[in-house]
Order: structure tokens, then sequence, then C-alpha cells
């Protein structure tokens, strides 16, 4: 009798537990409530980032181009706050649902791979970001106020997870609820009987592409925001960091398989791992073997061998 495979997502939550119970043996302060709330912190910033990720994975592509769009972000949001004071925070997720637009447009209809056409992406964004301000670029004394809506509370509920929780709410009901988001998944489950489903797939990679973009943003603008300074190379580490949450989530990268949930899952997981390896002391370069070791663990389990003839 043929036994069921047990979901991505069990596997996830299970990981999830024993690096709780692991790091609260190494060292009792990972529970702390300080530490918790650093801990959510750098969870929601992850989580938008991965939300818009996940679109795109689940398409069968990858938009590396996240960190980037993070970057410029930052550094537009620090040159506009002090003119456009509350309304910058609309103008900088315009900027970055465009540039994710243009990825879109790229791979929908030129036909040029997402690998290599946001790689492209991913320097010209970065350079753009390097020309308007090659030197950090700090919050102006007249904006403290419009950067605390970010950094303030209401109540023990600090704005930061309020945002993190509303991207997440956006993405998981464009995802379930609208016919463009199940069509995300349908590309990456089968592309082909999709195209014959009537589905329009250049229109659903462009918007896959687009969300992507948009939860850079809202990763841009918490990140810079509680740093209260913008600067071209803010965004660099989130490249890897938006694919392994992904996929550590349960999420395949061959697409079709997956979800927003996931990556809540899997923000979680890297919120936890980060936090964790650097309160027991390991040490900065070493955690980055682990997390190498954990991307490449996650992908074996989730990635859909049957899809691909050939692996290269």
């Amino acid at each position: 009798m043929k036994r069921a495979a047990v979901k991505p997502i069990y596997i996830s939550m299970g990981m999830f537990a024993v690096l709780v119970g692991a790091f609260a043996a190494g060292d009792g302060n990972f529970l702390s409530a300080y530490n918790a709330q650093t801990i959510l912190n750098a969870v929601a910033i992850l989580l938008a980032v991965g939300l818009g990720q996940t679109c795109v994975i689940m398409t069968g592509g990858i938009d590396l181009s996240v960190g980037s769009i993070m970057s410029l972000v930052s550094v537009v949001f620090m040159l506009v706050i002090g003119r456009l004071g509350a309304w910058a925070f609309p103008f900088v997720l315009v900027v970055g649902l465009a540039s994710g637009a243009l990825n879109g447009v790229i791979v929908s209809r030129l036909r040029i791979p997402s690998f290599i056409g946001t790689l492209g992406t991913q320097g010209i964004l970065l350079s753009l970001a390097y020309l308007l301000s090659a030197s950090p670029l700090s919050v102006p004394e007249n904006s403290y106020g419009v950067v605390d809506l970010v950094n303030g509370q209401v109540g023990p509920i600090k704005s930061v997870w309020m945002i993190g929780l509303a991207t997440f709410m956006v993405f998981f009901a464009l995802q379930r609820f609208t016919r463009i988001g199940r069509g995300i998944i349908y590309i990456g489950a089968n592309e082909r009987m999709s195209y014959l489903s009537g589905l329009d797939i250049d229109k659903a990679r462009l918007v896959s592409f687009a969300m992507s973009g948009l939860g850079a943003a809202v990763a841009g603008i918490v990140l810079s925001s509680t740093l209260y300074s913008g600067y071209p190379s803010i965004g660099g580490v989130y490249v890897l960091n938006s694919i392994a949450v992904v996929v550590v989530g349960g999420t395949a990268m061959t697409g079709g398989a997956g979800g927003m949930l996931n990556t809540l899952v899997g923000a979680l997981i890297m919120g936890i791992l980060n936090n964790g390896m650097t309160v027991v002391g390991i040490d900065v370069y070493a955690q980055q073997v682990f997390l190498g070791i954990l991307v490449i663990v996650a992908v074996a389990v989730t990635f859909d061998r049957k899809k691909l003839a050939i692996i290269k």
C-alpha cells in the first residue's frame, strides 16, 4: 500500500518547532520578550520580500532583482519624504510596482528567461540607486514623524508587525480569491494546459513580477524606516534570503505547489534561524554555511523532478 507523502508545509512547521526548542535550550535569553520582538521585526521584512518572490517562483520563474528594488526604494524614499511627507509611501510603492512590472514585460513579452532578465534588471536598478545617491541618506529632520508611522506601535503591537500582517493578507487574498492569483499557480503546475484552458499566461506572469516588486518595495520601506536611512547596498542580502524564505516554507522551485501560507512559515523559520545563531554565538560566516545547507535541503525536498527531464 502506497503511503501518502507528507506535505512540505508540515515539514517546515516541524522544523520551526525544532529550531525554537534547540535555540531555547542553547541560550535562555532566546525566549525573552525583547528577543521575540527582534525576531518579529526581522520576520516582517523577510515576509514582505518573500511574498513577492513567491508569486514569481510559483510560476516556475525567479526574481533576482528584489534586492536592487529594495535598495532603489530606500534611496528614493529618503529623497522624497521631505517634500511628499506621508505621500512618499504610495510613491515608492509605485516605484517598486513599476520595477517589477518592467521585469514582467521583459520575461513575458520579450520571452527572456526570468533568471537572465532579472539578472539584467538587478544591475540596472542597482546602478540607478547609486546614481541617485552613492552615499547613505538619512531621514530629513522634518520627516521623523512620518518614518515613525512605521516604527510606532498601537498598544503592545508594533506597526512593523501590522504592516507585515497586512502585506500577507493582501498576497494571500490575491492567491486564494482572484482568478489571476489562481492562474499564477496553474502556470507553474502546467503551463501548456493553462494555455489550452484559455488563461492569459503573459498577463499572469506580468502580475506575478509586479507583485514581487511591490513586496520588495514594502520590505525596502520598512527596512529603511527602521534604520532611519537609505543606501544602494541595503537590499543586497535579501536576494538569497527571499529565495530561502520561499523554499524553506515548502514552495517548490519548479512552481505550481506552495503559496503564501508556506512563505509565512518560511519567514518565521528564517527569522528564528538568523536570530538564534547570533544569540548562541555562531560565527557570521558559519551562519552562511547553515543557510546554504538549509536552502539545498529545502529544494531537494520540494523539487518536482517529474517536470524536468534533464537537471542542468
